[in-house]
């Protein structure tokens, strides 16, 4: 009895010693589960300025992305300068975020700031602007010069169609702004197919809204003769419209330009702005957030991810009013 109660003794010592074990196996393995649930992505968005509608749409798009994800988003203004948003990405990447998206201001001086990024391991994400480097890891944006060469066609069927007078042409643009350059190089290779057609002048709104409507007022006062006018950006537009306004000019000038707003809507509403390239800057937010969380966690995302744009005209503009309530 004694040999049977020492083998028990000794079962009931190895059963004990198995399940500390199995229990020590199973507690360290919910710790690792744990320590990886609470492990939260955090994702660095630099921005241009947080004034124009499309920049505070494309952070409202990423806002409510990282918000289904759950991640954590770190958003940055520069309010338009350059030096400051390079700053701000090697900000992020000191304080070793798990993914960046950037909307440029100078598409090559903004290239040593991402390649600190991607020399980290930090994905860069380039949203809106085009920037040719190999520390980007995908692109997401419209094709700005075809969008523009499109827009250009526009008019010069406009042009054929309701001008009798030949078309005098000033131009609200944003030399600070790569992307509105770009824009207004393809508008104007393409209107200049128009024989008639005769570029007045080209001003700088520097991509704020009162400076452009500035350099509008002063371009219509120093060309009369012009009878129809393009912006190349929102705060282009905007100024332009204000310009338009301000100097009793609906029935003289037909405008073109880029970027829905309220001021806009109500030009083409009246009937003097004809047509305006509306982008979905709530997609290019959203999508940077998608691509972001997929390139931290190394799973594979393509390198261009294309944006669609519409042309707005007196016959859809309705669809999008809801948008500038």
């Amino acid at each position: 009895m004694k040999v049977f109660g020492g083998k028990m003794k000794a079962v009931l010592i190895l059963v004990l010693g198995v399940l500390l074990v199995l229990g020590g196996c199973s507690s360290n393995g919910k710790s690792s589960a744990s320590d990886g649930k609470s492990k939260q992505l955090t994702i660095g968005f630099v921005t241009i300025n947080q004034e124009a509608y499309f920049f505070t749409e494309s952070i409202r798009g990423a806002q409510e992305q990282a918000k289904k994800m759950g991640v954590k988003l770190v958003v940055q203004n520069p309010n338009n300068d350059p030096v400051k948003q390079n700053n701000q990405i090697e900000n992020l990447v000191n304080q070793k975020v798990d993914a960046i998206i950037v909307d440029s201001i100078d598409t090559k001086g903004v290239i040593p700031a991402m390649k600190e990024a991607a020399n980290a391991h930090i994905p860069v994400i380039s949203i809106d602007a085009i920037v040719k480097s190999d520390a980007v890891s995908t692109q997401i944006g419209v094709d700005n010069a075809e969008s523009s060469k499109e827009l250009g066609q526009y008019v010069n069927k406009y042009i054929k169609d309701n001008m009798k007078k030949p078309a005098k042409l000033g131009v609200v643009g944003a030399l600070n702004s790569f992307i509105q350059v770009m824009r207004q190089n393809a508008f104007l290779d393409t209107v200049k197919q128009t024989p008639s057609l005769k570029v007045v002048n080209i001003v700088d709104g520097k991509n704020v809204q009162q400076t452009a409507m500035t350099s509008a007022e002063n371009l219509m006062t120093g060309h009369p003769e012009m009878n129809i006018a393009f912006a190349s950006g929102e705060p282009a537009l905007i100024g332009l419209a204000s310009a338009v306004k301000s100097q009793h000019k609906e029935k003289k000038l037909s405008v073109f330009g880029w970027d829905l707003s309220k001021q806009a809507i109500q030009g083409i509403d009246e009937g003097w702005v004809k047509a305006v390239i509306q982008q979905h800057p709530e997609k290019f937010g959203s999508e940077g957030v998608k691509a972001a969380v997929k390139l931290a966690k190394k799973q594979k995302v393509a390198k261009t991810i294309n944006a669609p744009v519409t042309i707005v005209t007196k016959d859809n503009v309705d669809q999008f009013k809801h948008l500038f309530k």
